[in-house]
């Protein structure tokens, strides 16, 4: 019915599915239009736009390597380890709008924004309008999925794919329309394009109908017409046996068939492995990625679903258990694979959206049945009812986490606690390649990088070019002019490093990036402020979700300069202004210390401690003391740790901050994730170079996940030498607690 015959509860069924596609139309479009960061959500879209890009520059139909040297990609660098649609569909986009960076996330963008109506209709065929709207709510706030909506690879393709061809079917059998024979079969190619899971994901519908069609008496078998639904069926395992055939006969033209099959060896690794021992090894993921809430409706709901196939004999009752075997297949058989890739475990949550819908319409229908014998007039509304308030009980009771869980997912690139090592975006870095060595660059210049920039595939992405590891620059090098710009960072150069570099070149220093143009000769640091400010409602919409908005100075700051060439042992001009910011203070008290003036020092330090949390503080054994603490909000909430440093440090060290789970956050289900993180990244000024009296900062980005979240800090050692050590004999200091 439509319009105004809708009931009450299909006008509110249908008022949750525009909710929680709204929700997850935000969900894929959050900070789209910002530059790719670290992490599999921002490197690993870029990747494979890049591959797709070598489709469109070179003319050819394969994704490769090989990116941006000038020249095309030789076969041996041809990737042929998954079907191709995940880089044809994109491919096509980066044809109509070039290197843009929200081409990277907006193919994937569009297949999640469909996603939550696929379902609806999907359910609601068989099931009816409140099954719909479980089913599209349901899938919206689990926690993966929410995080991973804007996620550019073959698990978006496959889901995408298998809805669609899961919708196609189910209404080409009621109403034997062609557009939509023509929907499933385009369901068919995305999801057999997408990658392998994709075949075992339709694989147990596609067999289950052939029995329905062709082989149990139709009296045992609900009534169809049997011409279109023959079509359809050949039709699909056509385009399946076509499409397998499409990818074994391109990667044997490209002689890549060895390849796949030790990219498929490598992805296993499970032979002998009991699964609850690999279960177990992945259980906070999977509990964060789903909520234990979740795990536990689908374990019930299987059974149901599977008896359901057998009472009912329709195909729709398939889709949930095709999803689960193609899931499952996926998730348990290729264990390498799952243990380095969180967003493996995302084919469960179709299914836990479908199962949940196929159960509260059991419970529904049961319900309505009991009530039907009293009173019959209100049977249809009951089952409505009963259905959808079973069924949004867990989707609000998931809600909490589904929300949380995005700012966690992007702000750590989908990457999450990834096993307690350190997290980076990136973005600082890809800052300053955009705002400066972009505009003084032709594309597909090489580019000269040091180890510490830890250069990845969102670098490349940004910029371009080929990078070439040289771990020191040329200054004044008549060559330069085919790869004039060296990068590093600070905080991954010793001080014997900085002040090697520093004295060959002229280096100019964004923040924790160093930059060195190799056209020009040697000459003293210059350090450029890097500005930073909450974005505006739109900038955090689409581009700065995560991050603050960062504008790159032109002029090197006075501030900034003096203090790090005073710590190179440089020539450095004092500043002439007063400071204004925090930092500015600091520099200013140190400024004072280096003329010998006490007053002076005093009056600036009791400023920069005016603003410190002083119950947070700390006496070391060593050169060093912890004298307070400031927590920074915002989009980028930080810990920032202030330390006066009370004799010649002995050695290079660096402050270690941790973070631990101790409960679970209120009104969440996820259990505390009992991974011990590590969470700061040395100093960008090392340790050695510190000097008496003087005060320093060091900062840590709180990538906080759901719950209550202990931080604590300790000094290590970066050179062997003895690192200090709290004169209370205490590991760790406490520097904040997060709810």
């Amino acid at each position: 019915m439509s319009g105004p015959g809708r009931s009450v509860s299909e006008r509110a069924a249908l008022a949750v599915v525009v909710l929680a596609s709204t929700w997850f139309a935000f969900t894929a479009v959050w900070g789209m239009f910002g530059i790719p960061g670290g992490g599999h959500l921002g490197a690993g879209s870029a990747g494979n736009a890049m591959a797709a890009e070598q489709i469109v520059r070179w003319h050819i139909v394969y994704p490769a390597w090989d990116w941006y040297t000038g020249q095309a990609p030789p076969r041996g660098d041809y990737i042929c380890h998954h079907p191709f649609g995940q880089y044809w569909v994109p491919a096509v986009f980066l044809w109509i709008f070039g290197h843009r960076d929200f081409v990277v996330h907006l193919p994937a963008s569009l297949m999640c924004i469909a996603m939550p109506p696929l379902l609806y209709g999907i359910a609601r065929e068989k099931w009816g309008a409140t099954a719909g709207a479980v089913a599209a709510a349901s899938y919206v706030v689990v926690p993966v999925t929410v995080g991973f909506s804007s996620f550019l690879n073959l698990e978006i393709f496959c889901i995408f794919g298998a809805l669609l061809f899961f919708w196609g079917h189910t209404r080409h059998v009621t109403t034997g329309r062609t557009r939509y024979l023509v929907a499933s079969l385009v369901g068919v190619l995305f999801a057999c394009s997408g990658d392998w899971a994709g075949y075992l994901l339709l694989a147990p519908t596609v067999v289950w109908c052939f029995l329905r069609g062709f082989v149990i008496p139709a009296r045992l078998t609900p009534r169809f017409a049997f011409a279109p639904y023959a079509r359809w069926w050949g039709l699909t395992v056509g385009l399946i046996a076509g499409t397998l055939l499409l990818w074994l006969f391109l990667f044997a033209k490209a002689d890549q068939i060895g390849d796949w099959v030790m990219a498929a060896v490598g992805r296993g690794g499970a032979e002998g492995t009991k699964l609850k021992v690999v279960l177990e090894a992945r259980q906070y993921w999977i509990d964060f990625s789903f909520t234990p809430l979740a795990i536990r409706i689908g374990k019930i709901a299987a059974p149901l679903c599977l008896l359901r196939v057998f009472v009912t004999r329709h195909d729709e009752e398939t889709y949930s258990l095709s999803l689960l075997f193609g899931a499952t297949a996926q998730y348990v058989v290729f264990k390498q694979g799952a243990d380095v890739h969180i967003f493996w475990s995302i084919y469960f949550a179709p299914f836990f959206a479908l199962a949940l819908a196929q159960l509260v319409h059991a419970a529904g229908a049961v319900t309505g049945w009991v009530v039907g014998r009293v009173a019959p007039a209100h049977r249809r509304a009951t089952t409505a009812w009963v259905a959808l308030a079973l069924g949004l009980a867990p989707v609000l009771a998931m809600a909490p986490d589904g929300v949380a869980s995005l700012w966690v997912w992007r702000r750590t690139g989908g990457r999450y606690d990834d096993n307690g090592t350190l997290i980076r975006s990136h973005l600082d870095m890809l800052e300053v390649i955009e705002q400066v060595v972009l505009p003084r660059t032709a594309r597909g210049t090489p580019i000269d990088v040091s180890p510490s920039a830890a250069w990845g595939w969102e670098h490349q992405w940004k910029y371009q070019g080929v990078s070439r590891d040289v771990a020191l620059p040329a200054a004044g090098d008549r060559s330069a002019s085919s790869h004039p710009f060296w990068v590093a960072r600070g905080s991954g150069l010793l001080a014997d490093a900085q002040r090697k570099v520093a004295g060959m070149a002229h280096v100019r220093v964004y923040g924790d990036t160093w930059l060195v143009d190799q056209r020009e000769g040697q000459g003293p640091v210059d350090a450029y402020a890097v500005a930073e400010r909450e974005p505006n409602l739109l900038q955090w919409l689409f581009v700065d979700a995560v991050e603050p908005h960062r504008t790159v100075g032109s002029q090197p700051d006075p501030w900034l300069t003096w203090e790090l060439r005073t710590h190179l042992d440089q020539p450095a001009f004092e500043p002439t202004a007063m400071p204004t910011t925090l930092d500015e203070l600091r520099i200013a008290h140190n400024l004072a210390v280096s003329r010998g003036d006490a007053a002076g020092a005093e009056a600036w330090r009791e400023k920069v401690e005016a603003q410190l949390d002083r119950t947070v503080h700390a006496r070391f054994d060593a050169w060093v003391n912890l004298i307070g603490v400031r927590v920074i909000g915002g989009v980028q909430p930080r810990l920032e740790t202030w330390f006066e440093v009370t004799a010649p440090p002995t050695g290079e060290a660096t402050f270690e901050v941790r973070s631990v789970i101790e409960a679970r956050a209120r009104w969440s289900l996820i259990p505390p994730d009992k991974i011990d993180r590590s969470m700061a990244w040395p100093s960008s000024l090392p340790t050695k170079l510190w000097r008496p009296g003087y005060l320093y900062r060091t900062v840590t980005v709180l990538n906080h996940r759901i719950g209550r979240e202990r931080y604590e800090g300790h000094w290590a050692s970066r050179d062997g030498s003895p690192a200090p050590r709290r004169l209370d004999k205490r590991p760790d200091t406490t520097l904040l607690v997060l709810p």
